[in-house]
Parts: structure tokens; C-alpha cells; sequence
């Protein structure tokens, strides 16, 4: 019996071997990895349930802050106290699309809205004069003064995707509106096209916003203003040109912009500006700027005149052209400006050609010539969409003055800039006799921050007219300025 069991033992053992072999591999073997069951309530504990339900709870509470009504979820399946988590997974994606759908429509309604962008400027001036006999007789005492120069108030932002808005006034005295205008961009060919009250595209100096001036005022009395019109104009911050012309209005001013005259009384400017060498790599530290400006202007009421002051709104007028009968008048400028690091060097020259009803053409002119050095490194970046450099100056470090923990005073002393600027004014030709003058101003700017500025200057002016000559007037004036 037992010799059966052994020969019994060893044909199985013979049968399974070689049925083994029929599956062998040459490597290892490999199983996949069983799936897991799906869920179910016995798998779920009861503290997951909970944290699962108020993660529920939270997504309807966001629901009822957005105004949406949340999908209806089988929170838990019949007959069973966990939840169906299929059924809540769906009702939530759902959820989640209708959200996202929702933000959608409401990022592109809010895209139609016009953005508003709230901010100011004001100057504060003083001067103290000094005259000779001759000045006393050319222009009366020229007295000492104090007065807010600009109070700004501006109002600026976006309609639309590509059109740009801007509302400036000054509270100073009479509320004069400023810049009031649409300015259309990203158009084919023109690239932009503005509408409304604004600076006519002339001169490197108009076109520099005044809280970016190197000195208190600008020199020329041939400069045009703000006036109503239509202007095309480029506006790329990464192109070596720039153009501007348009179609103004020649005799409105801005105490509020007005014309009424059954008269033409239009004007035609235009302005180049043109690159040739650009230090790509500085940011503009170094360049040369060229342009050129031209104006032709037919006189409504029929006249014209020309008069300036000494590079200080508070001083008085020291040539003056007086009424002149003339039916149009042109004007052509120049200007040109080198960059190289914190120098500025630039100039501009004016010429004005007045067709006279009584003498015929006439011809007046101005020019200046100014140079600025900031002391402390930094320098004013050239804006290559106005051409001009209407750019702040912003300090290393500002101003600041301590006292620490050890007792110590420490200093942030802000930037430093020199400037000099002469200027001439010729408004004599040979039947008009508005005077003659020349000017030097030193001037030291101290840039406590971005946004804030300490002006101070001495001018010299020289001035001969048909009551004196050498008449001089002296000025020691000094300006506060923020802006924010």
C-alpha cells in the first residue's frame, strides 16, 4: 500500500512541474496592481463624511455670495448615511463651469467701463526782485511776490481697450481747464487720433510736462498753448521718430475753451522728431535728439501779439510786440538736444513771419540755449513718445533725516541738479518795435523724492526797448512742487 502512495506522489509532482513550465518567462514576473473597490459607505468613515459635507456646505455659501443658485446634490444616497460621492462630484464640476462661465461675462462687462486714475500737482512760488532806473522805467516796480502757482487737479484713464481719456484743470485763481480729450490708439498707419483741448504738437520744451521742467518756466514767447483740435500723432516708446499734426482752433484759450466767430480763425501744426544715435543699452543715458516744428495760423479777429516775461511768472512782462493788425502769421522751429548720462545739453530757436495788414511781412525771433548736470548720478530719461524728456528724475535716495537707536543722525540727501539756461528775445523788426532782451539763469533743483522738488534761482535779465536800454532786472526766486 504504501509503494501506491509513493508512485502516486511522484506523478503529481512529474504533472505539476510540467504544467509550471508551459507559463515560464525569461525575466521576472509582473502583476498588475488590483483596483481598488470603489467607494462605499462602510469605506467612508464618519469623520470623512463630515469634512466632505462642510466642504459642501462652504461651496454653497460661496454660491449664495455670487449670486448663482447652487445645482441640487444628493448629498447622501438613499437608505445610507455617507455621501453619494459620484452625484456630488458631478453637481460641483457643473457648479464650477457655470462659475467660471459667470467671472467670464463679468471680466468682459467690466472691460467697457472706464478706468479712473486720480491725481495732482501744485507749484508754490516766491521772488524777490531788484531793478535799476532803467528797468523802473521800462516796466514800473517790479515788487516782491508770493502766490500758488499751479493747484492741478487731474482726472485720467482708459475706455474701451485702445482709447484713452484725460480731464486736467487748475484751481489756482480762475479754474482753467487743462488737457480735455479723447485720444483714439492702435490705429492703422496714424497709430493714434485725439480730440479736444490739449497742447498743439509743438517744441521740445512745451512738450515737456511742467513738473518735469529743468527750470521754473519756459523761455520762449512764441510758444502755442492748449488749444481745441484734432491731432494724429505717433505714440511708440520703442521708435527713434515721432510726428504729430493737427487741425486747431488758433484763437481759444483755456478760462474756459471757447470760439465764436462767423470768421476763419484756424491753425495747422505739425512736429518731427527724429533719433539719430540712441544708447540702447543705458536706457537712453546717452542720445541726440533732433526735430523740427511748423505753424500756420490765420487770425480770426485780425490780429496778433507777442510778449514775454523773464523766466518768472511773478516778474512783469519785460517785451511786449502790442496789438498787431495781421491777417495770418507762420511760425517755424528748431530744436536739438544731447544726452550723456546725467548731462542734458539742449537748445531750441523760434522764428515767427507775420504777414501785417499796414507793413506786410514781418519777422521775429527767440532762441534759448540750456545745459543741466545732476550732481548725483542720476539722470532725466528722454520719453520717446513725446520727444522730449518728460520723465522725473528719481533719486538714489531720498531725502530723509533721523535719529537712530544709538543716538546717531542719519541722512538721505535726494538728487542735485545744476542748470543753466540763456535765452534772447527779439521781437523788434523794422516797423515793429516790441523790444529786445537777453537772460542768463542759474537755477539748483533738489529732488527730495519722485514726487516732490525744491526749485531755486537767480535770474539776470537785460532788456532794451524803445523807452530804455539796459534796463536790468534781477530775480531770486525759489519754487515748492509735489505731485502725486
Amino acid at each position: 500500500m504504501k509503494r501506491w502512495i509513493v508512485i502516486a506522489t511522484v506523478v503529481m509532482v512529474s504533472y505539476c512541474h510540467t504544467a509550471m513550465a508551459q507559463y515560464e518567462f525569461a525575466g521576472p514576473t509582473y502583476y498588475p496592481t488590483p483596483l481598488p473597490p470603489p467607494p462605499t459607505a462602510e469605506m467612508i468613515t464618519a469623520d470623512q463624511a463630515a469634512a466632505l459635507q462642510a466642504q459642501i456646505d462652504e461651496l454653497k455659501r460661496e454660491l449664495n455670495r455670487s449670486k448663482f443658485e447652487t445645482p441640487a446634490m444628493n448629498v447622501s444616497a438613499p437608505g445610507s448615511a455617507a455621501p453619494d460621492l459620484i452625484g456630488d462630484v458631478d453637481a460641483l464640476m457643473k457648479w464650477r463651469k457655470s462659475v467660471e462661465k459667470a467671472e467670464a461675462a463679468a471680466a468682459a462687462k467690466a472691460a467697457l467701463k472706464p478706468s479712473v486714475n486720480v491725481g495732482g500737482r501744485v507749484f508754490i512760488d516766491s521772488a524777490v526782485f531788484g531793478q535799476n532806473d532803467e528797468s523802473m522805467d521800462q516796466v514800473g516796480d517790479a515788487e516782491n511776490a508770493m502766490k500758488v502757482r499751479w493747484a492741478w487737479v487731474e482726472l485720467k484713464g482708459n475706455m474701451l481697450e485702445n482709447t484713452e481719456y484725460r480731464l486736467w484743470f487748475d484751481l489756482a485763481g480762475q479754474v482753467s481747464l487743462l488737457d480735455v480729450y479723447l485720444d483714439f490708439g492702435e490705429l492703422p498707419y496714424i497709430q493714434n487720433f485725439r480730440v479736444g483741448h490739449f497742447f498743439e504738437p509743438w517744441g521740445m520744451e512745451q512738450l515737456t510736462p511742467n513738473k518735469y521742467l529743468t527750470t521754473m518756466e519756459r523761455a520762449s514767447p512764441f510758444n502755442l498753448g492748449r488749444n481745441m483740435g484734432i491731432m494724429a500723432h505717433s505714440n511708440n516708446d520703442e521708435a527713434n521718430w515721432t510726428y504729430g499734426v493737427g487741425l486747431f482752433v488758433s484763437e481759444v484759450g483755456s478760462k474756459p475753451p471757447f470760439y465764436q466767430n462767423d470768421n476763419d480763425s484756424s491753425a495747422i501744426t505739425g512736429r518731427v522728431t527724429y533719433l539719430p544715435w540712441y544708447d540702447e543699452a543705458s536706457g537712453g543715458r546717452g542720445l541726440i535728439h533732433v526735430g523740427a516744428g511748423y505753424s500756420w495760423r490765420h487770425l480770426g479777429d485780425g490780429t496778433a501779439q507777442f510778449q514775454n516775461r523773464p523766466d518768472s511768472a511773478l516778474a512783469p512782462i519785460i517785451v511786449d510786440t502790442g496789438v498787431i493788425n495781421a491777417d495770418s502769421y507762420q511760425q517755424l522751429e528748431l530744436e536739438a538736444a544731447y544726452a550723456y548720462g546725467s548731462f542734458i545739453l539742449q537748445s531750441e530757436y523760434h522764428i515767427a513771419s507775420i504777414d501785417t495788414d499796414d507793413f506786410g511781412s514781418e519777422a521775429l525771433n527767440h532762441y534759448y540755449i540750456q545745459a543741466s548736470y545732476v550732481l548725483t548720478g542720476e539722470n532725466r530719461a528722454y520719453n520717446r513718445k513725446s520727444g522730449s524728456f518728460a520723465n522725473r528724475v528719481v533719486p538714489y535716495e531720498n531725502f530723509f533725516r533721523v535719529r537712530t537707536e544709538d543716538n546717531y543722525i542719519c541722512n538721505g540727501w535726494g538728487a542735485w541738479e545744476l542748470a543753466y539756461r540763456f535765452a534772447h528775445d527779439d521781437l523788434n523788426s523794422d516797423n515793429i518795435f516790441g523790444g529786445r532782451d537777453h537772460r542768463h539763469l542759474v537755477g539748483l533743483n533738489w529732488y527730495l523724492s519722485p514726487f516732490s522738488r525744491a526749485m531755486f534761482e537767480y535770474v539776470y535779465s537785460n532788456t532794451e526797448d524803445q523807452v530804455a536800454s539796459d534796463g536790468v532786472l534781477q530775480i531770486f526766486q525759489m519754487r515748492m512742487q509735489y505731485d502725486f
